[in-house]
Formats: C-alpha cells, sequence, structure tokens
C-alpha cells in the first residue's frame, strides 16, 4: 500500500538526487514506501529538507498526538556543538531520529572541523519507531554523503521498547516525542505503561513524561565518558512524576549544565531545555533545577543556617478537598457583609493584600471582594479555617520573588492554593522578611525552577518553605524585618543581604524582578 506521505518525501528526494548527482539505490525503503522511486525534474535543495516535508505532511493535531517535532537547523546545529564539543572523530547517535536533523547537523559540523564525509558517515546511528522517519533519513544521509548508508546504521526500532545493535557510543542526542501521560490524546495504554515499568523499574512513575525515558535510554546506549544531549521538557528538571528519572539518571552519570534555546523554533506546547549529561560519574542524586536556574540567570547562592523557618513555624497549605468545601460558601463582601475576606495568590503582593482592590477568580467566576460564609462551613473546609483563621503568614504560590503578606489581626482567610506559615505572633514580621528577602528566592528557585507556569517563575510549596534556611546576621535581620513594615523597597534589600551574607549582585537580580510587584507608594504596579 503506497504511503502517501512517502510519495511527497520521495519525490523530493528524486529532485535533489538528480541536481547532485547522486545514484541512490533502486531498493531503498522509501521507493518502496512510495510505490516506486517518483518520476522527476533535477531540483537543487538541502538534505534537512526531506525531513521539513515529513514533518508538514502531518496535521498540527497529529504532530501533537504523536509528538512529532522536526528539528528546526539552527536548534539542531546549537545543540550538536554543545553535545560534541571538542571530541575528535566521536561516534553519534539518535535515538529518535525522525527525518535525521540531529544527524545530519552532526555531520555537517564534524566536516567543518576537518573530518572526511565518507569516515563521519561511519560514524554515525539512528532508529526510530516510524519506517518512513528512519527511511527519510536514510535518503537525507546519502544525499548530504553521496554515498549509501552503512547497513545497519539505521533501523525501525522503538528505543523505549528494546536496546538497538549498536556499540557504546560517544554523544547520544536527540528530540524525542514529548508525551506526557496527562493529556488524554498522549496516555499511555495500560499494557505500554506496564511494560515501561517492567523496563525502567522506579524510574517509571504514573505521569512520567515520555521524552524523560529516552534520557535513560540514551544514558545506558552511551559509552563511559559519553556525553548526552536530548531536548526534553523543562519538567524533567523538576516535577514531581520526573524524579524518578533524575535519581535513575545520576546513577549513570552527571549533569554538567543545561541549556535553554532561546528559540526552539518547533510548536510543542511546552517549554524545552537540553541537559548535558556526562555518563559514566555517577553523582549523589540532587536538584536539577539549580541548572535551569543557573541558565535563566539566577545567581547561585548558598545560605549556611542549620536554622530553618521549620524550626520556627509550621507551613502549611490547603487542597482539592478545602477548596470544595468553602468554593460553594463565597460571597461578595456586598452580599454579606459579616463575612471573612478570601485571599488568593493573585491578591497577595510583596508585603501587601489587594483584598478588593483587585478582582479574584473563585469557583470559575470573578468576584470584586470574595469573603466566605465560615458558620456553614464543615468537614476539612471548616478544619482548614479553625487552623489558620488566626494571625499567620500567607504566601503566594506562582510569583517572580516571594510574594509574603502578614496577616496580624487574623482577618483574612487563606485560599487554594497559598501557603499559611504559622507562627508566634511577635515573629511574623521576622519571618515574613527572611522568606521575602533577595537570597530566599535566589535560593528557592535553584531548588524548584522549571515546577511554574512560566520558565523563569517560582512555584512556592509548603513542604519547601519549611527547609529556608534563617538568616545569620541577627542585628541586620531586624533592621531588614522593619524595613519590611515600612515597605521601604531599598532599605529592606540592602539589611537583608547583610542578614544573608549576599552580595550587591543577588540585590540587583531580586530588585529588577521585584519592580513589578512592590512599588514604593505600596501594591502592585
Amino acid at each position: 500500500m503506497v504511503d502517501p506521505r512517502a510519495v511527497v518525501v520521495a519525490r523530493r528526494a528524486a529532485e535533489q538526487a538528480l541536481a547532485l548527482g547522486v545514484d541512490l539505490p533502486d531498493d531503498l525503503p522509501l521507493w518502496r514506501l512510495a510505490g516506486g522511486r517518483p518520476a522527476a525534474e533535477p531540483l537543487a535543495g538541502d538534505p534537512e529538507e526531506l525531513g521539513e516535508r515529513l514533518e508538514a505532511t502531518l496535521s498540527r493535531h497529529e504532530r501533537q498526538v504523536g509528538g512529532a517535532h522536526y528539528t528546526p537547523r539552527p536548534l539542531a546545529a546549537a545543540l550538536v556543538a554543545r553535545a560534541v564539543g571538542d571530541r575528535r572523530e566521536p561516534t553519534v547517535g539518535d535515538p529518535s531520529c525522525g527525518g535525521g536533523a540531529l544527524l545530519l547537523a552532526a555531520a555537517r559540523h564534524l566536516v567543518a572541523r576537518g573530518e572526511r564525509r565518507e569516515d563521519v558517515l561511519e560514524r554515525l546511528w539512528g532508529i526510530d519507531i516510524d519506517p518512513l522517519a528512519v527511511a527519510t533519513t536514510e535518503v537525507a544521509l546519502a544525499l548530504w554523503a553521496k554515498r549509501p548508508v552503512p547497513a545497519g546504521h539505521l533501523g525501525i526500532a522503538d528505543a523505549l521498547a528494546e536496546r538497538p545493535p549498536w556499540p557504546a557510543l560517544d554523544v547520544i542526542v536527540g528530540n524525542p516525542p514529548f508525551l506526557s501521560p496527562l493529556g488524554a490524546e498522549t496516555a499511555r495504554a495500560h499494557d505500554t505503561t506496564g511494560r515501561l515499568q517492567a523496563r525502567f523499574g522506579d524510574a517509571m512513575r504514573a505521569y512520567t513524561d515520555t521524552a524523560g525515558l529516552f534520557l535513560l535510554v540514551a544514558c545506558d546506549l552511551a559509552a563511559p565518558g559519553g556525553t548526552v544531549a536530548l531536548l526534553q521538557p523543562q519538567s524533567v528538571l523538576a516535577a514531581r512524576d520526573a524524579a524518578g528519572v533524575r535519581d535513575a539518571v545520576a546513577h549513570r552519570g552527571r549533569v554538567v549544565d543545561v541549556w535553554i534555546p532561546t528559540d526552539p523554533g518547533f510548536s510543542a506546547a511546552v517549554d524545552v531545555c537540553v541537559p548535558i549529561i556526562e555518563v559514566g560519574t555517577p553523582e549523589a542524586p540532587q536538584s536539577w533545577s539549580r541548572h535551569l536556574a543557573r541558565a535563566n540567570g539566577v545567581p547561585m547562592v548558598e545560605l549556611g543556617s542549620d536554622r530553618t523557618i521549620g524550626d520556627e513555624a509550621t507551613t502549611t497549605a490547603a487542597f482539592r478537598t478545602e477548596y470544595y468545601g468553602m468554593v460553594e460558601h463565597v460571597r461578595e463582601h456586598t452580599e454579606l457583609p459579616s463575612g471573612r475576606p478570601v485571599v488568593t495568590t493573585g491578591l497577595l503582593d510583596l508585603g501587601g493584600c489587594s483584598w478588593g482592590e483587585r478582582s479574584a477568580r473563585i469557583g470559575g467566576r470573578a468576584w470584586q471582594a470574595p469573603v466566605l460564609d465560615v458558620a456553614r462551613l464543615e468537614g476539612r473546609a471548616a478544619d482548614w479555617v479553625r487552623r489558620t483563621g488566626g494571625p499567620k503568614l500567607m504566601v503566594a504560590t506562582q510569583t517572580r520573588v516571594v510574594e509574603v503578606v502578614v496577616d496580624a489581626a487574623g482577618e483574612w482567610i487563606a485560599g487554594v492554593p497559598v501557603v499559611v506559615v504559622l507562627a508566634p505572633p511577635e515573629r511574623l514580621v521576622p519571618l515574613a522578611a527572611a522568606l521575602a528577602s533577595p537570597a530566599v528566592t535566589a535560593w528557592l528557585l535553584q531548588r524548584a525552577a522549571g515546577t511554574a507556569l512560566t520558565p523563569t517563575a517560582l512555584k512556592v510549596s509548603a513542604a519547601l518553605l519549611r527547609e529556608v534556611p534563617l538568616p545569620e546576621d541577627a542585628a541586620a535581620w531586624s533592621e531588614g524585618a522593619l524595613a519590611f513594615q515600612a515597605r521601604d523597597l531599598e532599605a529592606f534589600a540592602a539589611a537583608m543581604a547583610r542578614a544573608y551574607g549576599t552580595d550587591d549582585a543577588v540585590t540587583q537580580w531580586w530588585r529588577e524582578r521585584a519592580r513589578t510587584v512592590w512599588s514604593p507608594a505600596g501594591g502592585r504596579r
């Protein structure tokens, strides 16, 4: 049966072959898939165009469901350059080769350094689950090298199901399919999940993205001392369900860097990154977020105190059960003047609360001044209000810098998913100053970058806040707490820099981020 997609690619391949004077064999799989070698006139072009034509035969919907996004040439070239580095005569493999973009980029990179095409071709390996993709890669490489690809160097296989018959390679590159099990159309079938769990063990969790599993495959295909560089969703750096992948990679090697492409050039609906992994030197499992934070310009800080927020306070947050228990009892203040104000993350500013000034979205609708009919609450919702209805700190969960507000009077009800910090009343302001400090925002990003809704944002959790170190310079901390109360941004930042022992670079970085959420006059800009 003729594949209409193969016909499109085969016709362009035949045109390029005639233009280049390349004698492609008659038994190529691409011709078979297309129902024969197409008649063509000479028309010059680059071999990369074949993969681009292949992707163009898929609708946007088909690309999203299959995770099939051809790697643009600039992205492929930049990724390969980082992966190959200064290696001489490396072997290079791609376990999800698609239309061959990364293998072509590797070939061009090595020839540009003075290597011969025929020698480079002998050191390229690739597989893909899609026969047409493999056939496209084969022809593209043959057109580039003006000779056939060595037998056995390309194959049709699922890298997640079987190991290809390759030697251990120096460099593994790839742009694997991004298939999140959270999506209805990309969710794995039960039998597939079982097979993956049997192969990958604890690394395979309920919502592990398929792309993360390719990292493990790539590490197993690389020789000791080899390099792995695969495009990944940024969530692999910090998401809970990618923790198993991170731990498994740590047993195989170490992350030496994370590259963030400024413009990936393709339409995957996620932010991407490229972890650069050196295989063969295991490291203790640790946060990968620090690499993403560094790539995004976050200054690296080390906070040396042994005492943490958890030593002085309790941190907690409500969840879905509490939310649904409260949402049906939310009213407008004009309707229920005796109700308790409900404060959402969007109403929290750096040191202030905009309840009644900005609208809040609760239960799918906007509220101008939402209040809660506390008397009607039951179960866990009522318990949440009893536990957190007094003096407290409230911390926003999606933000650029830590936004914390002191509720000294216990006036407000924390909405979901606001984090609540419970401590003796006299300690609320000092703890708020510590949490809001420039050093702590940087410290948290080193541990949580990649988990927020946007690449450069910070996602705060109750568990993470408990681990925040307290300042060691008590006098500077007290000064910073007073400046926090006075909403004096400059004095606060300077005092807390002394309290934590950080330099001007941290303060300046934070000041630029904080200006979007705190003006000297108070309130959000």
